[in-house]
This record gives C-alpha cells, structure tokens and sequence, in this order.
C-alpha cells in the first residue's frame, strides 16, 4: 500500500472536497481523484460518497482513516528515531497525558528537559487510562502519565504524583453553599453524579460507597474535567475527580469544589509499555524525570 496514498486520503478525509484536498496538496483535481480511485481499488471498497462539491465518508472510509491516521503517526515516529539514532539526542518525543494534572506535570517535565536537550521536539496527547494503554500498546506514544489504577500486566512505570479527590458542586446547591470544607460519602450518595469514562474508574467509585444499603447514580460520563464543570455549572449534577482538576476550570465558573472524607487518594505515574523496550529519546527523558524525582534506577 503505497504511502502517499495514504496521506492522499487523509486529506480528502479531512477537507471533504477534492477541490480544497488536491490545492493543500498541490495537485491537480484529475491526479488526486485517480489515487484516490485506485486506493479503494486496492482495498475493494467505497471509501467517499461523491456528491458534486462535497464528500462523505462511509463506514468503511472512516474505519480507514482512522487506521491511516495511526499508519502516518508510526511512520514519523519512526524516522524520527532513526534520525535521532544519527544525530544524537534530538527528534520527536510522543508523549500521553491523562487530564487533570497531567498538562502540568508534561509541561514542567517538558521546560526542564528542554534545557539539556534544545533539539527536542514534542507532539501530545490527552485522553484517559484506556486510551492512553491502548496508544502504548500500539505504539502511538512512546510515553504516558496515566492514573492509578493502572494494569501492572500491560504497563511499566513509576510514580510521580499523588492528590485527593474532590466533589464539584453547583454554587446554589445546599452542600455548595454550605460552609464545610468536606464532603461525605454519605452526602453524595442521593446526588446525580459525574465522572470519568475510564473502564475501571467506575468500578473504583462504586466501591467508595460497598457500606451504604443503595447504589451511586452515575448520569454522565466524560473523560475531560473541563467538560464535568460545564455539567456542574448547569447544575446537571456533582463532578468526582482529582483535586487538580481546579487547574481545568475557569474562575468565573458557578462552581465549589470540596475535599471527599474520608480522604481518597489517587497517584500519577511516569508509564511505558512493558514489552517494547523505550527508544534512547524515551530512556532519556525516564532518566530525567526519575532524577527529578529522585526515584532509584533499581
């Protein structure tokens, strides 16, 4: 499969029009159009609806960018490594990040080892546990800061972090207007809640509340913070998530956040895949935050 075919129809799949799709390539409509035709001849599908200006992908396109999108990504990564492999510590470091204070942690890791090795590049991703796993696993990232739990079976790692879990609540809620600095599980338990979309982080809450004869209500789901304080501010309910997840919300939000007793604990960790041994870049920058951290080599 011919690679600039690929890239072909990643950009038809993102313009959705062969006019805009062949002048960001700098072809000609008849060109562009033919690859495109010989592509889906390749493969023995219909990847576009042609309408007269505009596309549409079907289920088999959009089943096919999405693998291209993960085909192009390897690629650069991996003449990247091979650049980095001539030239020394430089090239491009892949690195996922789970939400709440994972933008700080990249960023601080980011600013300090910018300082020793200047030719670095980065390209970030931000997406929960599971996907982030499943990038490891794919090779799409070369490194991630995920969130406890995580599958000691499919992951490596170390741990960099830990904070307590929070409720945010709507302002004019009786538990946001009250002047406690906590909240209990008992409070919550009759509330509409939201939380995060990860797989086990579910399974995790419901375990909070084993004690209590009912069950917590779960009405959203969502794997960024910014969107649970959206949800709050319409007061749609109560947001669990890290107490970092202040970070993510704007000042002028109708929201309080409080501390859940008994206090919860959540730890952030540094992680790899463990059955593909990281790139030197990678090793690189493990050393370095472990260094930060001052966490042993053993």
């Amino acid at each position: 499969m011919d690679l600039r075919h690929i890239r072909y129809f990643i950009t038809a799949a993102e313009e959705l029009n062969i006019t805009r799709a062949a002048e960001k390539l700098h072809l000609s409509q008849p060109p562009l159009s033919r690859a495109l035709m010989e592509l889906e001849d390749e493969l023995g599908c219909v990847l576009f609806i042609r309408g007269k200006r505009h596309l549409t992908l079907t289920a088999e396109g959009l089943a096919f960018k999405r693998r291209g999108e993960q085909l192009l990504t390897l690629v650069d990564m991996t003449k990247a490594e091979i650049s980095e492999m001539q030239n020394g510590i430089s090239g491009t470091l892949y690195i996922g990040h789970v939400d709440s204070n994972g933008p700080t942690l990249v960023a601080e890791w980011i600013e300090s080892f910018k300082k020793l090795y200047p030719n670095v590049t980065y390209n970030l991703w931000c997406g929960n546990v599971d996907d982030l796993t499943d990038r490891l696993k794919a090779g799409l990232i070369d490194l991630a800061i995920t969130m406890t739990p995580t599958n000691t079976d499919l992951l490596d790692g170390f741990k960099v972090f830990s904070e307590n879990w929070v409720a945010i609540i709507p302002a004019n809620d009786p538990l946001g207007k009250s002047k406690k600095e906590y909240i209990t599980l008992e409070e919550l338990i009759d509330n509409d809640l939201i939380i995060s979309s990860r797989r086990s982080r579910e399974t995790e809450i419901r375990s909070w509340f084993k004690d209590f004869k009912k069950q917590p209500r779960f009405i959203v789901k969502t794997a960024h913070s910014s969107n649970a304080a959206k949800l709050v501010t319409r007061e749609l309910g109560i947001a669990l998530f890290p107490a970092s997840v202040a970070k993510n919300i704007s000042s002028g939000a109708n929201v309080t956040i409080k501390e859940i007793t008994p206090s919860i604990n959540v730890d952030y960790l540094l992680s790899w895949d463990n059955e593909r041994h990281p790139n030197a870049l990678a090793t690189k920058f493990i050393t370095h935050i472990k260094e930060m951290y001052a966490v042993s080599e053993s």
